[in-house]
C-alpha cells in the first residue's frame, strides 16, 4: 500500500510539473527531461508513469477538462437558488473560468495544448467542456427569449469563446509597471495598442459591459 501511495504521489507530481512546463513553453518546446527536472524525478521514473510526451499531454488535457467542467458547473449551480437566468449563468461562468485560468497552471496548460495540438488533430476543437457549456447557455438564453431579435445563439457562443480565449492569451503577455491599473480617463493610456492592462477578470467585466447591450434586452446587471 505504501508503495502504491508513493507511486500515485509521484504520478501527481509529474502531472503538475508537466502542466507548468506545457503552460510556460508549449508542447513542442517541452521535453521529458525538462518535465522530469521540474518534477524532481529521474527521466526513468517519469517514463515509468508516462511513456511519451504525448501521453503526458493527454493526461494534462484530461485533468484540465475535468477542472474546467467542475468550475463552470459549480458557477451555474451558484445561481440556481436565486433564479439565475441563462444570461446570468453565462456571465458568472465566464468570470469563474477567468479566475481559474489566472490561478491554475493545469487549466492554462489544457487551453494551450488544445490550441497547439488542434493543428494536427482538428477533432480536438469539440473536446472542450467550457465551450460546450457556453453553447448550451446561449441556446437556453435564446429559448428564454433573452436575446435580441435576430441575435443567433451559435454566434453568441462563438463570440464568448473568442473573448475567453483572448483574455486567457493576454494573461501570457509580459506586464510592465504601466500595466498595473487601467486608466479611467476618456482615453486610456493604452488606447493606441488596443489592450486592457488590468486584472484579467476586470478586463472581462469591461468587455461584458460593452457587448451585453447588443446581445440582450433589457441589459441585465453584470456581476
Amino acid at each position: 500500500m505504501a508503495i502504491q501511495q508513493r507511486a500515485e504521489r509521484t504520478r501527481q507530481e509529474i502531472l503538475s510539473a508537466a502542466a507548468r512546463v506545457f503552460d510556460g513553453l508549449g508542447y513542442e518546446r517541452a521535453s521529458l527531461a525538462r518535465i522530469a527536472g521540474e518534477a524532481r524525478v529521474t527521466t526513468g521514473a517519469l517514463v515509468f508513469h508516462f511513456a511519451t510526451k504525448a501521453d503526458l499531454a493527454t493526461a494534462v488535457r484530461g485533468r484540465a477538462r475535468a477542472v474546467t467542467r467542475i468550475t463552470v458547473e459549480s458557477a451555474c449551480l451558484s445561481t440556481e437558488g436565486v433564479g439565475g437566468t441563462a444570461i446570468d449563468k453565462l456571465v458568472i461562468a465566464t468570470h469563474a473560468l477567468i479566475r481559474l485560468f489566472e490561478t491554475d497552471p493545469m487549466a492554462r496548460a489544457g487551453e494551450r495544448l488544445a490550441r497547439e495540438l488542434q493543428l494536427t488533430d482538428p477533432g480536438l476543437s469539440g473536446d472542450c467542456p467550457w465551450r460546450r457549456e457556453v453553447a448550451r447557455l446561449a441556446r437556453f438564453a435564446a429559448a428564454e427569449k433573452a436575446l435580441r431579435p435576430g441575435v443567433d445563439a451559435t454566434a453568441v457562443a462563438a463570440l464568448i469563446g473568442y473573448v475567453i480565449t483572448g483574455v486567457e492569451l493576454e494573461m501570457r503577455c509580459p506586464s510592465t509597471p504601466s500595466d498595473e491599473a487601467w486608466s479611467t480617463d476618456e482615453e486610456p493610456r493604452t488606447a493606441e495598442t488596443g489592450a486592457l492592462h488590468c486584472p484579467a477578470e476586470q478586463r472581462l467585466g469591461r468587455i461584458w459591459k460593452l457587448i451585453l447591450p447588443g446581445l440582450v434586452h433589457p441589459a441585465p446587471h453584470v456581476p
